[in-house]
């Protein structure tokens, strides 16, 4: 799934500085282009673009979503709640843009008229609610026709409801799922209480922000190209073995496993980033890349990770796509401890990030790979860390809201995604894979190896990777070591 892909701009330290060293860069502020009373059309962005082609690889399926759910408990008022929704798409462009090809067959997003937006609500029974909620996570969608964005309200009784939001990835990343929810429970307060909206007008678009996008990265195209190119030259994609067999055309259905990480492990695994000068992310990362070599024998594998872009104060709170995938490369070479391992994945990535701004399908377009295939060499397995949204402060006292953090989702964009997740519920090591690539077993396996990995490196770092003869220094792991990767014991590569 795309279960929501990641805020990544919420990790701190490092990548906080090197945020901060950007905007000073770009200083000059993003300019607001002129806007006819039809709302006009504008070139895509480069992540737009990707996204049209992913979404054309397979239109049929609902993969390349965002999504999300609240549980209202308490009386609803959906005439509210309908005029929160107009508001929010009133407020965001990018809720009411459509995509397509204008007469010279160029891609370009129209952004629509405001219009008012209503809410279906079906009524469901507790046991169904959450085959409602898959069935309209699993609803597909027209990036022509629109609409891109879904609310619905599952009614459970009169004191109980589920909303469901789903919007299309070509105009939304995880943070745009935070603004939405937060936006939408701020008017929704407001409107109830039969006040004005109490959210400031947006200073631009996505519009204004894709036209500015292109402009900045062709300026630095070729310096980026000249980073990415030899830093992934010869790069392994790593895939987990599995105990399915061979499936010659890949299939989007999915499912998700999930286990909690002790509180205690959280907090050493982050008192060890800061001694050594890395995030948490960083620290997970070089766990995740432990833990794939330990089952592969690959020293030097890569896997995707989302990064969110938003380097400049305009976009903070604005809903559109601001991501990329990085491909980030692991070298696991001679005797190495953990922390060895940990610095050099720190320096790496820090430099990944630097350079950020180059679409993932241009990099592999330009080392010999079709963006869109699927199975993708280096795109088949994704690692991110990351928080779930948080609701705002609730000013009803008869309504109670909470985040559904656990969505039903039956879709996988790739084989695997290993995701170490923060939230109010706390911290889980959570899974995403395809049901046709690997078996619930040895999901449960590997989810708990990575686990256990976390806890010993919690507990001491400094141990050495691989034993005298190079195998994997792990006697505990559930799923046997093997010097053949996930690819080749599928016989799909």
């Amino acid at each position: 799934m795309t279960s929501t892909p990641p805020d990544l701009a919420a990790r701190a330290g490092l990548e906080a500085a090197l945020l901060a060293r950007r905007a000073k860069r770009t200083a000059t502020g993003i300019p607001r282009l002129p806007r006819p009373e039809s709302g006009g059309t504008f070139p895509l962005s480069p992540s737009q673009r990707l996204m049209w082609r992913l979404h054309h690889a397979s239109p049929s399926g609902s993969t390349w979503v965002t999504l999300g759910g609240v549980r209202l408990h308490g009386p609803l008022d959906l005439a509210a709640l309908e005029q929160a929704f107009t508001a929010v798409t009133e407020r965001h462009e990018a809720l009411r843009t459509l995509f397509g090809t204008d007469e010279h067959g160029d891609l370009v997003q129209a952004v629509q008229p405001a219009a008012p937006v209503s809410v279906p609500v079906t009524e469901v029974t507790p046991d169904g609610a959450e085959a409602a909620m898959a069935t309209v996570f699993d609803e597909p969608f027209d990036l022509r026709e629109g609409p891109l964005v879904r609310l619905r309200v599952l009614r459970l009784g009169p004191q109980e409801h589920h909303l469901v939001l789903v919007v299309h990835h070509i105009i939304s990343d995880g943070r745009t799922m935070e603004i939405i929810i937060a936006e939408l429970t701020a008017c929704y307060f407001a409107f109830a209480a039969g006040l004005p909206s109490p959210l400031p007008p947006l200073r631009v678009q996505v519009a204004d922000v894709a036209v500015w996008q292109n402009q900045r990265l062709s300026a630095s195209r070729q310096r980026l190209l000249d980073y990415w190119l030899p830093a992934l030259e010869g790069a392994t994609g790593v895939l987990p073995p599995t105990d399915a067999g061979p499936r010659p055309t890949p299939d989007s259905r999915g499912c998700t496993y999930q286990l909690p990480l002790a509180a205690e492990t959280v907090q050493a695994l982050r008192h060890l980033g800061s001694t050594h000068h890395a995030t948490l992310f960083m620290v997970t990362l070089a766990a995740c890349h432990t833990l794939l070599s330990w089952y592969t024998g690959v020293r030097d594998g890569a896997v995707a990770s989302p990064y969110t872009y938003r380097d400049r104060p305009e976009i903070d709170h604005l809903a559109g796509a601001f991501m990329n995938y990085l491909v980030l490369r692991a070298d696991l070479s001679g005797d190495p401890t953990f922390t060895e391992v940990l610095g050099r994945i720190r320096d790496r990535t820090a430099a990944d990030f630097e350079h950020h701004e180059l679409p993932v399908g241009e990099i592999m377009t330009e080392l010999g790979h079709d963006p869109t295939a699927d199975p993708h060499p280096l795109l088949r397995s994704l690692f991110t860390e990351e928080s779930n949204p948080a609701l705002p402060p609730q000013d009803i006292d008869a309504l109670r809201i909470e985040m559904i953090n656990d969505p039903p989702w039956r879709r996988a964009e790739r084989d695997f995604t290993l995701r170490v997740t923060h939230g109010t519920a706390g911290t889980h090591v959570i899974v995403t894979y395809r049901t046709d690539a690997f078996t619930p077993a040895r999901v449960r396996d590997i989810a708990a190896d990575y686990r256990d990995l976390l806890e010993r490196i919690a507990a001491g770092a400094d141990f050495k990777l691989f034993d005298a003869q190079g195998r994997a220094n792990a006697p505990g792991l559930r799923v046997p070591p093997s010097r053949a990767t996930g690819q080749e014991e599928r016989g799909d590569s």
